[in-house]
């Protein structure tokens, strides 16, 4: 079997990480378990995620002859209107929106990173090697995913603190905690940073070969070519 070049697996490592961190992300989108009740505890709050809510007899005041909700809703149901500044206080819209921009850059950057990795593979028509990536993708790929660890850690701390030190947002918080959509956010903001590394290890490779002459590039694939060989 053929081995890849060191900066190949440098940008495998990039593509991998890429996608551990969006699958977790869209787990983290998706799922309704950021944050949830204690279940051997009776509380008429159950569980919510960034875009889905349960409960389970909640009402406002003291007043039990008061409305009430029952069940899973999406968070922007009419009828949550009355109560919409307590279910999303404005710390929880900020996460949702740096969220859901991070999971369409970061689908957008995965797109990238593929291309870069398909266009890599083939040799230059010119006999000198491999393709060179695309500067420009690579550093848009690079930015992306710094972009993407910064607002995640973001998102990720405000939460924790929202959730943590707001007394107004969701009843009786000495018995709720953040669950797996959280968890998977914090391990989706960790392949970030680490990916952030593997994309600007890959950057300084591909810039030092954009800066080599042609014929020293020429030679190290003969040489590389002359090494696979025997």
């Amino acid at each position: 079997m053929k081995m890849l070049e060191g900066k190949r697996y440098v940008l495998l490592t990039a593509l991998c990480l890429n996608v551990v961190s969006l699958a977790c992300l869209i787990i983290s989108f998706i799922t309704p378990y950021w944050y949830i009740s204690w279940p051997r505890v009776y509380s008429g709050f159950k569980r919510i995620g960034l875009w889905e809510v349960c409960f389970a007899g909640f009402y406002i005041g003291r007043n039990p002859t008061t409305r009430s909700y029952h069940g899973c809703w999406w968070i922007l149901a009419p009828e949550f209107q009355s109560i919409r500044n307590l279910v999303m206080p404005p710390w929880f819209i900020i996460v949702q929106i740096l969220i859901t921009v991070c999971l369409v850059i970061e689908i957008i950057n995965l797109i990238f990173v593929v291309i870069i990795w398909i266009t890599t593979r083939s040799y230059d028509s010119s006999g000198l090697g491999k393709r060179r990536a695309p500067f420009t993708l690579v550093q848009a790929a690079t930015i992306i995913t710094i972009t993407t660890t910064v607002l995640k850690v973001i998102s990720v701390l405000m939460f924790g603190l929202g959730a943590e030190y707001d007394i107004n947002w969701m009843p009786n918080q000495d018995i709720n905690y953040p669950h797996v959509s959280y968890g998977l956010a914090i391990v989706s903001t960790f392949m970030s940073m680490f990916g952030s590394t593997a994309h600007q290890v890959f950057r300084s490779i591909v810039r030092e070969e954009y800066q080599q002459p042609a014929i020293t590039r020429s030679t190290a694939a003969r040489g590389a070519r002359a090494s696979y060989h025997l």
